[in-house]
């Protein structure tokens, strides 16, 4: 029990936030799943997704999972790394944090649900109790404000080479992240089916639909050009879209 007194009270602590590489996710359509969730299957999913995407992308770079900063509240998935000063490692922690978001994102896809987020470079604190920090205010505006659509916004690049992988310029000029750079050889097939099956689901709420329709033109654009992919291409056609809207 504290005992409340007339003299001021001041912080203990000399917290400060420091740069960070920081991805602020929402799961579409997880506040009706939530409220639904009676037998906690949603629950241990997000559980499930986060642990199997740091698996899949912390080898190697990251032996601990403490170097990746996780927090799921609610439907809103938090994570950051450290970005130190002349950091040597920055760009592989950059590419790290892609990947497993990247990751999270093709995770939950294969179990039908959409995404929606922002990756954003900035000051950052956290510890048992607090998140806190610009950059998190940022992230957090940007998948409010800006993305609209089940994309990741990049406002964070790398340089490497392999950096056309990661980022894709959509029709309003802003960078999102790619994330079937990272999906299985099967996992075009699967895809293709949870959007359809979405699509004729959701087909009378014009709002999701829309939502819907930009992720299969996202699909279309990525697995149609695939070199890796010739010899099983996957494209949702007008027909079969036009099937499951009637």
């Amino acid at each position: 029990m504290v005992i409340r007194t007339g003299f001021a009270r001041f912080p203990s602590t000399n917290y400060k936030t420091s740069n960070h590489i920081i991805a602020y996710l929402d799961v579409l359509g997880a506040k009706q799943m939530i409220c639904n969730d009676n037998d906690f299957d949603f629950l241990n999913h997000l559980n499930m997704f986060m642990e199997d995407a740091i698996e899949e992308s912390g080898g190697g770079i990251f032996p601990n999972k403490e170097e990746i900063f996780v927090k799921i509240f609610s439907d809103n998935i938090l994570l950051a790394i450290e970005l130190k000063e002349n950091d040597k490692q920055r760009e592989d922690k950059i590419a790290t944090l892609y990947n497993v978001v990247a990751n999270i994102y093709n995770e939950i896809l294969r179990y039908g649900y959409l995404m929606r987020g922002a990756i954003v470079e900035g000051e950052f604190f956290h510890n048992d109790i607090i998140v806190y920090g610009k950059g998190l205010v940022e992230a957090v505006r940007l998948e409010e404000k800006e993305a609209s659509v089940p994309r990741i916004l990049v406002r964070t690049k790398v340089t490497e080479p392999q950096s056309c992988y990661y980022h894709i310029q959509d029709e309003d000029n802003e960078f999102f992240l790619n994330i079937f750079h990272l999906c299985d050889i099967f996992d075009d097939v699967t895809f293709k089916i949870n959007l359809l099956e979405m699509l004729k689901k959701h087909k009378i709420n014009e709002r999701i639909k829309t939502k819907i329709m930009w992720m299969i033109k996202y699909f279309n654009s990525w697995f149609a050009k695939y070199e890796r992919r010739l010899l099983n291409q996957q494209k949702i056609t007008d027909e079969e879209i036009e099937k499951v809207l009637e």
